[in-house]
């Protein structure tokens, strides 16, 4: 007998265990797992919503001062951080260069008001003459216009004298207002060009918070609208409102600048202090505030879940979030009042899933 068919018995009994034993193990449970989702009822209310943007809080006045003259600065008085008053003296340059330049308009100024003085006196005596016909007619006009061009000479070297003076004064660098120097640009020793910055002086009452709305916000920050600004470093509060709203956005950061006026900026505030600027608004009728963790992103946009409770299943819904913070979120458009909202488990559901309402008990007595 050949080998082959000394195994066939022994092939055709494995392969009847295995049908016994597939007739004897029970049906597959194929029926879809139902999973337990967290859900929140939209219900529309008269609620407010805050809108916060990042700030910065910034002098209102701020300028850099500089000499009207030129000159060697002799001497700078103040420091960063010096608290100033109005017509304080900040720094001096040399006085002895605008000192001659005074003197030598003053010399100017005297020959001219000499000769001015000597040739009237000549025209004086020479209309008499004419008078008695001692000169020409010709001689009176030579006379008379050799005079009127000494009295412009003596115009010229006294607004010569003003002006140096002025300059003697333009010697002493004052304050314009009280304020603070908040940077300084020189030393002593060095010399100044007419214009060329020596400290920068800011007005510490007028304080203002500057920050950048992007250019789908700013069509709602409205002049004059109030706000709170809430310092980084400070758990106090600032009263503020919109002073300024740019009509043209940045090139670079395509976003517009806004400044708001603080009315009480206290001591807690410094500039360059970072601060968070907060806007009350009414939410729309059709406006829901939602918990971040109900909202999914992916490539294609972001969406949430939306419960059908009488069919059991969840539908994506894609929304358009406005307002996100690190809690919740706001959708102005493409929900309804009453609809179920997935707030848990979002990131395991599917299209059409079937799912069950999670309610929440207390813990049974031990």
């Amino acid at each position: 007998m050949s080998k082959s068919r000394m195994y066939m018995p022994v092939v055709w009994a494995a392969l009847g265990s295995l049908l016994l034993a597939a007739c004897s193990r029970g049906d597959i449970d194929t029926s879809e797992l139902i999973r337990p989702v967290r859900v929140l009822e939209l219900q529309s209310s008269g609620s407010t919503f805050e809108e916060s943007f990042p700030g910065q809080i910034e002098p209102r006045y701020q300028a850099n001062l500089s000499f009207q003259v030129g000159g060697k600065l002799v001497s700078r008085l103040v420091d960063v951080g010096d608290r100033v008053k109005k017509g304080q003296v900040l720094a001096k340059l040399d006085p002895q260069d605008l000192g001659l330049a005074l003197q030598a308009a003053q010399a100017g100024f005297d020959a001219a008001a000499t000769e001015h003085a000597q040739l009237k006196t000549d025209l004086d005596r020479a209309k008499t003459l004419k008078q008695q016909n001692f000169i020409s007619q010709a001689e009176l006009d030579r006379r008379q216009l050799a005079f009127d061009a000494a009295a412009s000479r003596l115009s010229q070297a006294r607004a010569q004298l003003s002006t140096q003076s002025n300059q003697r004064q333009y010697g002493d660098l004052r304050a314009p207002n009280d304020g603070v120097i908040s940077a300084v640009y020189a030393e002593a020793g060095q010399v100044m060009a007419p214009g060329q910055a020596v400290v920068q002086y800011a007005n510490e009452n007028e304080v203002q918070v500057s920050m950048a709305v992007p250019e789908s916000r700013v069509t709602d920050i409205k002049v004059g609208q109030s706000a709170t600004v809430l310092l980084w470093s400070d758990k106090e509060s600032l009263s503020a409102k919109v002073r300024e709203v740019s009509p043209v956005a940045d090139p670079v950061t395509r976003t517009f600048a806004v400044l708001l006026d603080v009315s009480d900026p206290g001591r807690a505030s410094r500039f360059g202090m970072s601060a968070t600027v907060q806007f009350s608004k009414a939410a729309q009728a059709n406006a829901f505030k939602l918990p971040i963790s109900a909202l999914v992103a992916e490539h294609t946009g972001a969406f949430v879940w939306v419960f059908d409770e009488a069919q059991g299943v969840v539908n994506k819904r894609i929304v358009q979030p406005s307002d996100v913070s690190e809690s919740d979120f706001l959708v102005k458009e493409g929900l309804n009042n009453g609809e179920l909202i997935v707030t848990a488990g979002t990131h395991v559901l599917n299209e059409g899933q079937k799912v069950r309402r999670f309610i929440e008990t207390s813990d049974l007595a031990q």
